[in-house]
Parts: structure tokens; C-alpha cells; sequence
């Protein structure tokens, strides 16, 4: 499981989250934190957040889908917007689903089980 988000509180959040769910957790901020985690990992799942400072949704999922060994890794976006429109953009990026942040555990957790079987 990778968790990329800026937010440190997120962060913990979720991948303790993850933790007591049995999964095996790495954080990563930004870009270089993505490709340093890609370097030495393949998670079976990314949980990112909508924004982040240095890139943009959709180059996160253009860098993953370029990659042969990432190209089928599902990715979870967690936000805190209610803007429809940002919500559709990112779906139309490529994200697996698009989820409140923070809100709803029980969804969050009826799709990463779903998504890792």
C-alpha cells in the first residue's frame, strides 16, 4: 500500500488504518516520493490525495501508466472537495475511484477489498 499526501496527519492517518487491516504500508510526498517508493516497491494499491504541491493528478496516474510494472496498479483518491468538477477530473485522470477524505472508512474499506482480491 502506498499512501501519497502531503498532510503528515493523512498520512499516519490512513496508514495506520492500513497497518491494522494487515497490509504493508509506505508513505510518500510528492513525486520524488513516488518515484524513490516505485524504485524499490510495487504496492497493490496507491491512495493519493486530489492536489498535490508539485504535481498534478494527472501526471501521477500518466507517470504509473507509462510503466509497464505500475500500469495496472489500482489508485484510490481521497479529497475534501465537493466541486463536481473535480471530482469527474479525476476519474477522467484514471483514478480507480474517488473517495471523501477522512469521511468514510467502511467505503474506503469495502473497495481495498475489492480491489486486492
Amino acid at each position: 500500500m502506498l499512501i501519497i499526501d502531503e498532510e503528515e496527519t493523512a498520512r499516519d492517518l490512513y496508514g495506520h488504518w492500513f497497518f491494522t487491516h494487515g497490509f504493508e504500508v509506505m508513505c510518500a510526498v510528492g513525486i520524488r516520493g513516488l518515484s524513490f517508493a516505485l524504485r524499490w516497491e510495487r504496492p497493490q494499491l496507491i491512495v493519493t490525495e486530489l492536489r498535490a504541491r508539485d504535481l498534478t493528478l494527472h501526471q501521477l496516474i500518466a507517470r504509473l501508466r507509462c510503466d509497464e510494472t505500475s500500469r495496472c496498479i489500482p489508485v484510490i483518491v481521497v479529497t475534501t472537495s465537493c466541486d463536481p468538477r473535480a471530482l469527474n477530473a479525476a476519474k477522467e485522470a484514471g483514478a480507480t475511484v474517488v473517495l471523501p477524505k477522512f469521511a468514510d472508512f467502511e467505503a474506503l474499506q469495502t473497495w481495498v477489498t475489492a480491489l486486492c482480491q
